[in-house]
């Protein structure tokens, strides 16, 4: 269970940018450094951005269970095994309040749709035909709209086998191995908190609905139309729109570990110990962040260099079809980019969520040496080459699977010693 009361900008944050000072184009690459211009934007009073955020508590929990069976066969007096079977329950986490979303409806219908298809039918973009162009999807809320309190989907399907062995191969050689399975947690102890857009809520700094031309929001009077209080989940699948959302995969399940190893023991004359062994692991299932509301990279350029041109028409100004539809968020303006109207769903300034697409592998072969401890003194050392890969991210977001890659935690090379010596005296 955990309580937080997280204010965020509780008093408004501004940015001073490059928009509104760079030239001749609204498009224009900025100053070397481009500190200058920030600093002019300042001095104007016009920001680029920021807000003010009015934040809801949360009350988290989740229930975690876990049963095993095990047992130790000694086949011979040369072999023995290792049997086992782990059982593991963790709910889905709750709020207390049903406070946040639960996944997102991507055919919910929206109550402005007509109005910014019309708007849209009177001046579509060629790229995309008014036929095509839609207005749909949604946030679903916990505990609302006939979907259950539960954050994601319960997962009962978290049997983890393990099993080994040991093996006397000769007097002083034995022979070790074994695998294993390991849920890996996703609940509250792995920081899966609450969604809470509805809830918590920024107002917004627009500094200006035509482009530049004129600004109705400066350092002076940077929230014209009040400040914003959250309605929680009252507008059902409006909530949010014209600004970024995120949501849990409610059907995504638990990720898990193998594991497996063998190694070789030899006991050598003086107490020494030497082993030599492999082992190797991979993690399946594994949570990743996925943007799900990206321009089909059939509109973007081929070209090794930079493409004015494309650069020009993406970023051109058009009639905004959400316009007047939606204040206070970035479709607030009369116009809007080009490339924004290009998105599967442009009511939205971004759509992200958590797949199970994510994977790592690791292989190592390792090295130890141990002089076991007698007459006061005892030694030890251990070598380890290994690889870990991982692929966990997406190169391109419309990528449809994460790209494989090393780790930035991979470290092909390990060595430690230590030892121990007991002072003859004292």
């Amino acid at each position: 269970q955990e309580t937080v009361a997280a204010f965020g900008a509780a008093t408004p944050s501004f940015s001073f940018g490059t928009d509104f000072t760079r030239g001749p184009l609204d498009n224009s690459p900025t100053s070397p450094g481009g500190m200058g211009q920030g600093m002019a934007a300042f001095l104007l009073g016009i920001p680029s951005s920021g807000g003010v955020d009015w934040n809801d508590t949360r009350a988290v929990q989740n229930n975690y269970y876990g049963f095993y069976i095990q047992d130790n066969w000694r086949v011979s007096p040369r072999l023995t095994l290792n049997f086992g079977l782990r059982y593991e329950y963790e709910s889905p986490v709750t709020e207390r309040y049903n406070r946040s979303v639960r996944g997102f409806d991507f055919t919910a219908a929206k109550p402005i749709a007509d109005q910014v298809l019309r708007n849209y039918a009177a001046s579509p973009i060629r790229e995309r035909p008014a036929g095509q162009f839609t207005v749909a999807g949604g946030l679903n809320f916990a505990g609302g709209g006939g979907q259950p309190r539960e954050l994601y989907r319960r997962d009962r399907n978290d049997f983890q086998p393990r099993f080994g062995f040991s093996y006397s191969a000769a007097k002083n050689t034995v022979v070790r191995g074994g695998y294993g399975i390991y849920r890996i947690s996703t609940g509250q102890p792995a920081r899966r908190d609450p969604i809470q857009l509805g809830f918590n809520l920024r107002t917004n700094i627009v500094p200006t609905l035509d482009n530049g031309i004129t600004y109705v929001a400066t350092l002076a009077n940077p929230f014209p139309n009040g400040i914003q209080r959250p309605v929680g989940n009252s507008m059902g699948a409006q909530t949010f729109l014209g600004r970024s959302v995120s949501f849990f995969d409610v059907n995504s399940g638990s990720p898990y570990a193998q594991r497996w190893s063998l190694n070789v023991q030899q006991l050598l004359p003086g107490k020494f110990l030497l082993e030599i062994g492999y082992m190797g692991n991979r993690a399946t299932k594994l949570l990743t962040s996925r943007n799900l509301d990206v321009m089909p990279g059939s509109f973007l350029s081929r070209s090794p260099v930079r493409d004015q041109p494309v650069i020009d028409r993406l970023s051109a100004q058009v009639p905004n079809p959400f316009y007047p539809l939606l204040p206070g968020t970035d479709l607030s303006g009369a116009n809007v980019a080009v490339s924004r109207l290009l998105l599967p769903y442009p009511q939205l300034s971004g759509m992200t969520t958590t797949t199970n697409q994510g994977y790592t592998w690791y292989h190592s072969a390792q090295l130890r040496g141990e002089r076991r401890f007698s007459d006061g003194f005892t030694l030890q050392a251990s070598y380890t080459y290994s690889k870990l890969m991982e692929a966990v991210t997406f190169l391109n977001a419309d990528d449809p699977l994460p790209y494989r890659s090393v780790s930035q935690s991979d470290r092909p090379h390990n060595l430690s010693a230590s030892g121990i010596y007991e002072l003859p005296f004292g």
